[in-house]
């Protein structure tokens, strides 16, 4: 019928019930939040062997806790279902574990694409490092040259600054970048 007769020390203190109160005045639906919980908990076990099944609980403040209820059935000499045993378990610390891997492992996936965004930032880096190179090579031979235009050196001299700068851009970019070994 669903009356509570009996809750251990362990159970009142877990529902905020003293013993008088869980046998007199608690009925199932009161310990259960989700109307369903009760009959879950039934089918289980009604099951042999059935596992606990997780439900949410409610104290008597009204807080909410998770747990996992395993149920046995009581049966007379006849079969007759004469009532329920049920073991209740208070699930906090696990959900607040699982809640807190959870976050660990997101913490490390994201750590993991930033470290390859910027691995990759700084191979770009180095990339874009060669060719400015080769042109600041380039550019310094033609300078070299005996009879080079003024005009012409002038604007040679202007885009080798402005290699220089990009140069010294992508060098810090790339140390920045760089991961960090931890020593």
């Amino acid at each position: 019928k669903g009356r509570v007769t009996y809750g251990n020390p362990a159970a009142c203190a877990l529902l905020g019930y003293n013993m008088l109160e869980l046998q007199t005045m608690v009925h199932v639906t009161d310990v259960y939040y989700r109307p369903d919980d009760s009959r879950r908990v039934m089918r289980a076990a009604r099951q042999e062997g059935s596992a606990g099944v997780d439900v949410m609980l409610r104290t008597r403040s009204g807080e909410l806790v998770p747990g996992r209820v395993h149920a046995r059935l009581q049966l007379d000499s006849d079969g007759v279902l004469v009532g329920t045993v049920g073991i209740l378990e208070d699930q906090r610390e696990l959900v607040d574990l699982h809640r807190r891997l959870e976050e660990a492992a997101s913490q490390v996936i994201d750590s993991e694409r930033r470290v390859a965004a910027l691995d990759s930032t700084s191979k770009t880096a180095n990339e874009l490092s060669q060719p400015m190179m080769a042109a600041m090579g380039n550019i310094e031979l033609a300078l070299l040259e005996p009879n080079l235009d003024a005009r012409l050196a002038a604007r040679l001299e202007r885009a080798y600054e402005q290699l220089e700068r990009l140069q010294v851009l992508a060098t810090d970019f790339a140390r920045r970048a760089a991961p960090r070994s931890s020593s």
